[in-house]
């Protein structure tokens, strides 16, 4: 393989989907996210009701191609290219899970599920 081959295939990250997931905006209220430059999320950290359906929307904000995963629930959104859309939906566990994008090393965040108070 040249050089040029070699370089081409480090950057060509890419995922398929798996999960309940989807290209494109959410259609009902969702969690927003952002894949940002500097390979982050944004925010890092999502405080949502534990035991409730949600439905996170992914919007990568970067030139560079993202994916968002979180292992304990299945889920991978696929590739996100710049400037695209995806949603991911789950049901949230209790306590800290972990969402990544498996492309990037470190590019990680947090979803705290937090109990919701009895009325």
């Amino acid at each position: 393989m040249t050089a040029l081959g070699v370089a081409v295939a480090a950057c060509s990250n890419s995922s398929g989907p798996v999960g309940n997931v989807a290209s494109g905006p959410a259609t009902e209220d969702a969690a927003k996210i952002q894949a940002a430059e500097g390979n982050r999320f944004t925010p890092a950290t999502l405080e949502l009701p534990a035991g409730g359906k949600v439905t996170i929307q992914i919007t990568n904000t970067d030139d560079a191609a993202h994916d968002f995963a979180i292992e304990a629930a299945g889920l991978n959104t696929g590739t996100i290219g710049g400037g695209a859309v995806a949603t991911a939906t789950f049901t949230v566990p209790e306590g800290t899970t972990e969402f990544v994008c498996t492309f990037h090393r470190g590019m990680t965040g947090t979803i705290e599920g937090v109990a919701q108070a009895e009325g």
